[in-house]
C-alpha cells in the first residue's frame, strides 16, 4: 500500500510537470503572436498556477514571464496579479501568521459563553468567514484590540516586530494549521503601502463595530461574553 502511494505522487508529480512544459509552450506561441486578451491568455496561464499550488511548485518562472508580458500592455492587472501571487505563494503569509500569535497571545485569558477558549472561537466561527490575507490579519487585531484595549497603531508595532522573527512564525504555524496559505521559508518583507492596508482595514473594522453598522451586533459577546 505505501509503495503505490509513493508510486501515486510520483506519477503527479510528472503530471504537474507536463502541464508546466506543455501550457507554458502554448502561453509562449501566444505571445509572440501578441494576444492582449486576458480571457484567452488565463485559460492557458491558470494551468500554471495549478502545478505552481500543487505538489511541485513548478511553473513560477514562467509565470513571472507572462506577468512580464502583461504588463507590456496591462501594468495594472498585472502588479495586482503579481501582489496576489506573493500571498498565494507563501511569500507574504507570515504576517497572518504573525498576527494570530498576537491575538492567540492577547486572548490567552478570555472564555466565550459557551466555554469555548475566545481565540478557538475566533479561529473556528469568523476567521474562516474571510478570503483575503490582508482581511484575515486585520481580522486579528481587530479582536485583540478588544481584548487589550491598544490602539491599532500599537498593534501594528507589534506585529512588524513578531513578522521580522521569521524563525519564531514558522515555529508556531502548526498551531494554526487551518488558515488559508503556508508561509515559506522565504520570506518578502511587505511594502509599506501593504501594511497602511492591513491598519485601514482594522481601523474601519473597529469603526463600524463601534457604530453600530454590522450586521452580527453580538460579535463580542458570542467571542468574549461581554
Amino acid at each position: 500500500m505505501d509503495e503505490q502511494f509513493f508510486e501515486d505522487i510520483r506519477r503527479l508529480i510528472e503530471l504537474e510537470k507536463e502541464n508546466v512544459r506543455i501550457n507554458w509552450a502554448l502561453l509562449q506561441e501566444m505571445m509572440e503572436r501578441g494576444v492582449q486578451e486576458i480571457d484567452q491568455l488565463d485559460r492557458v496561464a491558470d494551468r500554471l498556477l495549478d502545478s505552481m499550488l500543487g505538489l511541485t511548485c513548478a511553473g513560477e518562472e514562467e509565470y513571472h514571464q507572462f506577468l512580464d508580458y502583461m504588463a507590456t500592455f496591462n501594468p495594472t492587472e498585472a502588479k495586482e496579479r503579481r501582489d496576489d501571487l506573493e500571498y498565494d505563494m507563501g511569500y507574504k503569509t507570515h504576517v497572518l501568521y504573525a498576527a494570530a500569535i498576537l491575538c492567540k497571545r492577547e486572548l490567552e485569558h478570555f472564555t466565550s459563553p459557551d466555554g469555548r477558549a475566545s481565540f478557538k472561537v475566533v479561529m473556528d466561527d469568523y476567521i474562516p468567514q474571510v478570503y483575503n490575507v490582508m482581511k484575515q490579519t486585520a481580522s486579528f487585531l481587530f479582536f485583540a484590540h478588544y481584548a487589550n484595549g491598544r490602539s491599532v497603531p500599537d498593534m501594528m508595532q507589534m506585529l512588524k516586530t513578531i513578522t521580522e522573527e521569521t524563525d519564531y512564525v514558522l515555529k508556531h504555524v502548526d498551531e494554526f494549521e487551518d488558515l488559508m496559505h503556508y508561509p515559506k521559508e522565504i520570506y518578502h518583507p511587505l511594502r509599506e503601502d501593504e501594511w497602511q492596508l492591513i491598519q485601514f482595514i482594522a481601523e474601519q473594522n473597529i469603526q463600524l463595530y463601534d457604530e453600530g453598522r454590522v450586521l452580527n451586533k453580538n460579535l463580542l459577546n458570542d467571542v468574549f461574553g461581554w
